[in-house]
């Protein structure tokens, strides 16, 4: 999750958003804090889109016809990528259900590869994976991923040096609201780690110590603006919602550079970071 970012896939607001008649409509059903600004969320797609460009990242738009809704902004969860191609995930939030068989199709037609699917009682939601080293992930387990869903993925990779881990996560703020792994733990660098240790198992911290990774703690008061939720670029390149400056800050003490983008429509009223804007095709 951190080596150079090559390939990414994102979704565009004028797609997900549609319009904002659309927006004040449909804004409240998806739990989101505030309504969001339909021509300044398609301004700050174009620009999201633009900073990932002039890093020498290339960005394919999902097509209009792939979106479901407003949720399908955020293209990280329906999908995880393996090793062996990509697992279409079985959402946790009943409005986000559709999003996993759409980006399949765009999948399929992209002529990538398609590992498994999570179904049945099965959960899963990608912001929930974190790929720590190339033989060790961990699983967020709460409201939007559960061990059944886990199991599912392990078998798609069928590698028993692969280890997939769970993690138990805390109740929080109650099922409405969206609490991953990543809420926690963000990959910045091969052995350093973007962290909010204070709902986080001790267990999972210690594991991670004894992995041998650095633990950088986000400013306590920037984790609500989403400060935890940062896009490693590769190269020791970050980039953060633009509220987060004590994070971005602390990050710079430790040697990364830190790029910043405005989220104030497209991030903050969904609570969907600048991972969650994006599902990562290729690293390298």
């Amino acid at each position: 999750m951190t080596a150079p970012l090559q390939h990414v896939l994102v979704a565009h607001a004028r797609h997900t958003f549609r319009s904002q008649a659309y927006l004040n409509e449909h804004w409240k059903q998806y739990s989101y804090s505030v309504c969001p600004n339909f021509e300044a969320a398609c301004e700050e797609s174009d620009a999201f889109i633009s900073t990932l460009e002039s890093h020498g990242v290339r960005v394919s738009v999902l097509p209009a016809e792939y979106g479901t809704d407003l949720d399908s902004l955020y293209v990280h969860d329906p999908v995880v990528t393996l090793p062996v191609g990509f697992a279409l995930c079985n959402m946790g939030k009943k409005l986000r259900q559709g999003e996993p068989d759409a980006l399949g199709k765009w999948i399929q037609g992209e002529n990538l590869p398609i590992a498994g699917r999570i179904s049945g009682p099965g959960k899963l939601e990608g912001g929930d994976v974190v790929w720590l080293k190339p033989n060790l992930a961990m699983v967020g387990i709460g409201y939007r991923s559960n061990l059944e869903g886990l199991a599912q993925l392990r078998s798609f990779i069928e590698n028993p040096s692969m280890h997939i881990e769970p993690v138990f996560l805390p109740h929080w703020n109650g099922p409405s609201d969206v609490l991953h792994l990543m809420s926690m733990i963000s990959p910045v660098s091969e052995n350093e780690l973007l962290v909010y240790s204070r709902i986080m198992p001790v267990v999972t911290r210690e594991r991670l110590i004894t992995e041998g990774f650095t633990l950088i703690e986000i400013a306590e008061d920037e984790y609500n603006s989403m400060a935890c939720n940062v896009l490693s670029l590769g190269n020791r390149i970050c980039l953060i919602e633009k509220q987060n400056v004590k994070t971005a800050d602390i990050l710079r003490s430790h040697g990364f550079t830190v790029l910043f983008y405005d989220g104030s429509n497209i991030s903050r009223p969904g609570e969907g970071g600048p991972t969650c804007l994006t599902r990562p095709l290729s690293r390298g």
